[in-house]
């Protein structure tokens, strides 16, 4: 049979025909690559289900670093920007590289599940990037269904997740106003240039009844650092750790938000001035002095 051909490999013979030589090798490359990916895939994965992240009240670029298995990242970089030593030397973690490692963290399951409609991901793997997304939809647009559909696609936390966080950061800023004995925004860094901006604010002043007339004050705060005084920022929110009765940002205590009237129980007495500023607001003196400070200035004049 001369087309068939004996190949030995160790103390087995195996006989093979030329023709079929080709694809078997062919065969054999596709699945050293499968066998490859598998192992790469498996080593990323035992990394995941080491790595433990939630939402601890600060979205910072510190916290992106440290939700994210170094190994994942690195795949992730070598993915878009080529495997050679040279581009990994070049290119730094750019944001397209974040978001996907993120997107691969969040969305990562222990164990295999079945398709379902109803999507479940891990508090305990919950990536700054798709925190930051789902909050801020929902400043936004408020739309539970924008919130929910880009969740069904694993790309923000969902909707009832949104709502926990904003009572979670609700709690430990009331607590943070009750501690201090103030109400001062959490943002607000100490030891820099502040000032204020104080206005009314009037719905329908023309109304004649309470219910749909509002009379009240806005203040806003501005700080203006400076290159060599940047402010001192303050201690970052902590989080309760039990999970809120319900989804409704508490409220602010009764004491401020509910001020006593203030009003003269007797009629005040008239000011008495001293007879020297009583003199300087004389009228006339006023005119003499006027006249005076116009002739000197014309002496001045050439």
């Amino acid at each position: 049979m001369p087309e068939l051909e004996a190949h030995t490999k160790g103390r087995d013979v195996l006989l093979m025909f030329e023709k079929d030589i080709g694809p078997a090798i062919a065969f054999a490359c596709d699945y050293n690559d499968t066998m490859h990916m598998a192992k790469t895939a498996e080593m990323i994965r035992c990394q995941l289900a080491t790595t433990k992240t939630t939402f601890s009240g600060s979205l910072v670029s510190e916290d992106i670093d440290d939700s994210i298995p170094p190994p994942l990242l690195q795949l992730v970089k070598m993915i878009e920007h080529g495997p050679d030593i040279k581009s990994q030397l070049d290119n730094v973690s750019t944001k397209s590289d974040l978001a996907l490692a993120q997107l691969l963290m969040f969305n990562y399951h222990t164990n295999s599940q079945k398709v379902t409609v109803q999507q479940r991901h891990s508090a305990d793997r919950e990536t700054p990037f798709f925190v930051y997304l789902g909050l801020l939809l929902f400043a936004k647009t408020r739309k539970r269904h924008l919130i929910d559909t880009l969740f069904q696609h694993g790309l923000c936390i969902s909707y009832d997740r949104v709502l926990e966080i904003s009572t979670q950061l609700g709690e430990a800023v009331v607590e943070r106003y009750l501690n201090e004995g103030v109400v001062c925004p959490p943002l607000l860094k100490g030891k820099v240039f502040t000032t204020a901006a104080v206005d009314n604010i009037d719905h329908n002043p023309s109304s004649t009844t309470s219910k749909s007339s509002f009379h009240g004050t806005g203040i806003s705060i501005f700080q203006h650092p400076m290159k060599d005084n940047i402010g001192v920022r303050r201690d970052e929110l902590i989080l309760p750790t039990h999970k809120p009765k319900s989804k409704k940002v508490p409220e602010l205590p009764a004491i401020y938000m509910n001020m006593k009237p203030a009003y003269l129980k007797t009629k005040p007495e008239p000011l008495i001035l001293p007879d020297d500023i009583t003199n300087i607001l004389n009228h006339d003196y006023l005119f003499m002095s006027l006249q005076n400070e116009y002739e000197w200035l014309n002496t001045l004049l050439p």
